[in-house]
């Protein structure tokens, strides 16, 4: 296969999922780019749950009372920190890798983080069942996701006292951008017009009447009465179209956004009403998308660091350690910073970041062990005495795929086609010869271990 149509495979499947792997360059590599794109989405039209938590035991009418709700608060940690797992697991090994990186990208755009694991897994699978569907119907669901009117105190929300969390966010973060077409009277028109929406002790969306301002509001300068209101009036709005794009944009192309290709993408989202496949199909399929400018312009998040890790050499931890591991790295998924989400591009490498990423490879060598050195807690900062604790970590690693992909090649070009396979960013700065001179040549599965890792410890590595 030509470098520059490997390349284009490559980029496409870092973006569009997590990267390459020998299974994928096999089934790809003869295929034109076009039909790659047409096979990703079909891979992806499958949507499996992940039910790794049951729905809580309740009293005879279906509803949790106070103590069960305080034991249930209590074991939550553990729940959401097997769900984070089991979701690590499915980004590795499903065959709809566009689903599961649109997921990814869904539960940033909709951060959230409840102390009820179980909550966390229904809007969990909300976010799988709309990712690749429709924005308009996604965005009505999450309205109404208990997780969501939890986390946004949407339960407080009262025609006597509203509260205006939700609707701003639903504004500032979901729909508009920040500061963009909405007013300050907008937000309080449109809270009260979400007030009554509550959770029930089922842990349900629950409609409650005694508790809605049912007076007329006035929001974007129409009349209205009800919540869904502001949705749809949302939704008209094509700055909604276009924040959306621009988000897609910076994850799926470039972090330095082209205004005009936003613009070609954000009119066909909204003249078709929201469908997030036909977006992607478009984007996937411009000939814009595979500039070589865009090669290797995102910085993989921590997350997809992980799976990438997981997909090339079985990586295995502890449960405790990969949750670490994540913590370490600055994504620990269902436990977003904030409403506002992780912020992505340049925040992911700061120097302790960047040690640890770098560090990894040699680590999960021959089963090595790692160190992770966890900051010190929120309160514990402004202790200078207070170092970072270090942690050793023992990785299990499996090889095999990548040594039997690897081994056609004859020794002299294991090395360039380890570097092409690794990386999409410009490697011509480079030389092979001088990574030859780092590596274990005593056997040929040394040969190409040892190549590997020697290449994931450079910068070019986290650049997809």
């Amino acid at each position: 296969m030509k470098d520059e149509q490997f390349r284009k495979l490559n980029h496409l499947l870092n973006r569009a999922g997590f990267g390459l792997t020998p299974e994928l360059q096999k089934r790809f590599e003869k295929k034109e780019i076009s039909i790659v794109v047409e096979d990703l989405i079909r891979d992806a039209a499958v949507v499996e749950d992940i039910n790794y938590i049951p729905k809580p035991e309740t009293k005879d009418n279906g509803e949790v009372g106070v103590v069960k709700t305080v034991f249930l608060i209590l074991k939550s940690q553990k729940e959401k920190d097997q769900l984070n797992l089991a979701w690590i697991e499915r980004m590795a090994v499903a065959k709809a890798q566009l689903r599961e990186k649109m997921i990814l990208f869904w539960h940033n755009h909709f951060a959230t983080g409840t102390p009820f694991g179980y909550l966390m897994q229904v809007q969990h699978n909300t976010l799988r069942h709309h990712a690749l569907g429709n924005f308009r119907e996604m965005l009505h669901a999450m309205s109404k996701d208990p997780a969501m009117i939890l986390w946004l105190n949407n339960q407080q929300n009262k025609k006597n006292a509203p509260n205006e969390n939700f609707a701003r966010e639903v504004m500032e973060l979901f729909t508009l951008g920040e500061g963009n077409g909405y007013t300050e009277k907008d937000i309080k028109e449109a809270a009260r017009a979400f007030t009554g929406w509550t959770v029930n002790q089922k842990g349900e969306f629950e409609f409650n009447p005694k508790q809605h301002d049912d007076s007329s509001k006035t929001v974007f300068g129409k009349t209205i009465y009800k919540g869904e209101e502001v949705v749809d009036l949302l939704l008209a709005k094509q700055e909604t179209a276009q924040y959306i794009c621009r988000k897609l944009y910076r994850l799926f192309v470039n972090n330095e956004v082209n205004e005009s290709h936003v613009a070609e993408l954000s009119a066909r989202f909204f003249r078709n009403n929201y469908d997030i496949t036909d977006l992607l199909r478009v984007m996937f399929n411009a000939e814009w998308f595979y500039d070589p400018k865009n090669f290797g312009a995102v910085i993989i998040s921590p997350v997809e660091l992980i799976v990438k890790y997981k997909k090339y050499c079985k990586v295995e931890l502890e449960d405790e350690q990969m949750l670490a591991l994540q913590h370490v790295l600055g994504q620990t998924l269902f436990s977003p910073p904030n409403v506002a989400g992780w912020k992505g591009g340049k925040s992911w490498i700061d120097s302790n970041a960047l040690i640890q990423r770098l560090h990894m490879p040699r680590a999960i060598l021959d089963a090595g062990t790692a160190r992770l050195y966890r900051k010190p807690a929120f309160e514990e900062k402004d202790n200078p005495k207070k170092k970072d604790k270090e942690e050793k970590v023992k990785i299990k690693s499996d090889w095999s795929a990548l040594v039997t992909h690897f081994k056609q090649y004859p020794d002299n070009e294991i090395t360039k086609e380890c570097m092409r396979f690794l990386m999409v960013a410009n490697t011509d700065h480079i030389n092979p010869a001088e990574i030859d001179k780092l590596v274990d040549t005593s056997t040929k599965e040394r040969r190409i271990i040892t190549t590997l890792t020697t290449l994931m410890q450079f910068p070019e590595f986290q650049l997809i």
